[in-house]
C-alpha cells in the first residue's frame, strides 16, 4: 500500500514523469518501512504519499538552494523520505512499545526525530561527505570535462568501436 501511495502521488506532483512515479514508489516504501508493521494498510498508504510528496519538493529545493546535483534521485528517496519516515512514525505511533520486550521505551517523536538525525546526519550525510571530499581530491569524483562535454554514451561507443575495430583486424590476421 505504502508503494502505491507513493506512486499515485509522486505521479501528480511531478505530473506523470516517469521516474518520479517510481521513485515515488520507492520513497513511499521507504517512508512507511520505520513502522510498517504496526500501520494499517490505509495508514502506510497515506504515509507512503506524505513521502513521495516529501522526497520529490525536497529534491528540487536543496537542489535550487544549496546547488547540489543528485541525478539519480538517491539521497531524496533514502534520505529524506527515510527521514520524514522515522518523524512520522513517532506522532502515528506515539506512546507504542518499541519492543516486545519489557523495559523498552515506548515510541514517541523526540526519540523518532532524534534516531532520524543520526540516521541521516552521523551514518549517511558524513560519511558520504568524507568519502565524496577524498575522491574529489584524488579526481576521482567526476568525469573529465572533455568526456562531459561529448557525453558518456559518445566515449563509451567510441570505446567499444575501437574494441571491435581490432576484433575485426584480429580475425583478417587468422584469415
Amino acid at each position: 500500500m505504502s508503494l502505491s501511495g507513493g506512486m499515485l502521488v509522486a505521479y501528480m506532483v511531478s505530473k506523470g514523469n516517469a521516474f518520479w512515479t517510481y521513485s515515488g514508489g520507492l520513497a513511499g516504501i521507504i517512508t512507511a518501512s520505520a513502522g510498517n508493521d504496526l500501520y494499517h494498510p490505509i495508514q502506510a498508504m497515506i504515509i507512503g504519499g506524505v513521502g513521495a510528496w516529501i522526497a520529490y519538493k525536497m529534491h528540487f529545493w536543496v537542489e535550487r538552494r544549496f546547488k547540489v546535483d543528485d541525478a539519480v534521485g538517491a539521497v531524496a528517496v533514502h534520505g529524506y523520505a527515510g527521514f520524514a519516515g522515522l518523524v512520522i512514525s513517532g506522532f502515528v505511533l506515539w506512546g507504542h512499545p518499541s519492543s516486545v520486550y519489557e523495559g523498552y521505551a515506548a515510541i514517541n517523536p523526540l526519540g523518532q526525530f532524534a534516531g532520524a538525525i543520526v540516521m541521516f546526519g552521523v551514518l549517511g550525510f558524513l560519511p558520504g561527505w568524507i568519502v565524496a571530499k577524498i575522491l574529489a581530491s584524488a579526481g576521482m569524483l567526476r568525469i573529465p570535462k572533455e568526456v562531459e562535454l561529448l557525453g558518456l554514451d559518445f566515449a563509451s561507443n567510441q570505446e567499444q568501436k575501437i574494441a571491435s575495430d581490432e576484433v575485426r583486424k584480429t580475425q583478417k590476421n587468422l584469415v
